[in-house]
C-alpha cells in the first residue's frame, strides 16, 4: 500500500471510532424522532433556496445594467423625470434621436429630433471605497 492509501485508512478507523463512541454516549432515538430531523433540514433547505432565489430576483430588478449587456445600437442617453412613474427619454438608435415619454401605461413616441443633440456623458462609476469616501469627505456632504 502507498503511504496515501494507508492515510486514508488510518483516518477511516479512527473516524469510526469517534463516531462509535459518540454513538455509544448517545441516548437511543427513535424513528419519528430521526425522521422529525430530516424534515426539518429538508425544509429549512428549501425556505434558504427560495430566499436566495428572492433576494437575486430583487437585486436584477434593481441592478438593471446586470442584464442588459448587449450591443450599444439603441442608447439611452438622458432620463427625465417628470412625476411620480412618468419620464422623458431621449433615446439613440443609430444616427437618429427620438424623445419618448414613458408612463405606467406603456410608451409613447413624442419627437423624432432632426439635429441631434450632444449629450455629455457622466464620469464612468469606480467601485472604489477609498475614492468615493475621499470625494464625500472633500465636498462637505454629509452620508
Amino acid at each position: 500500500m502507498s503511504k496515501f492509501n494507508t492515510l486514508i485508512y488510518f483516518c477511516g478507523i479512527w473516524f469510526a471510532g469517534i463516531s462509535s463512541t459518540v454513538l455509544a454516549n448517545t441516548p437511543p432515538t427513535t424513528v419519528s424522532t430521526q425522521a422529525a430531523g430530516y424534515l426539518t433540514q429538508l425544509v429549512g433547505g428549501l425556505v434558504l433556496v427560495i430566499l436566495l432565489i428572492l433576494v437575486m430576483a430583487w437585486l436584477l430588478r434593481r441592478l438593471p445594467g446586470i442584464m442588459m449587456q448587449g450591443s450599444p445600437v439603441i442608447e439611452i442617453l438622458a432620463v427625465r423625470v417628470i412625476g411620480n412613474r412618468e419620464r422623458l427619454l431621449l433615446i439613440q438608435i443609430g444616427e437618429e434621436q427620438l424623445l419618448v415619454g414613458a408612463t405606467p401605461a406603456g410608451l409613447c413616441h413624442l419627437h423624432t429630433l432632426q439635429t441631434p443633440v450632444a449629450v455629455s456623458l457622466p464620469e464612468p462609476q469606480t467601485n472604489d471605497f477609498a475614492k468615493l469616501l475621499n470625494k464625500i469627505r472633500n465636498s462637505g456632504l454629509k452620508p
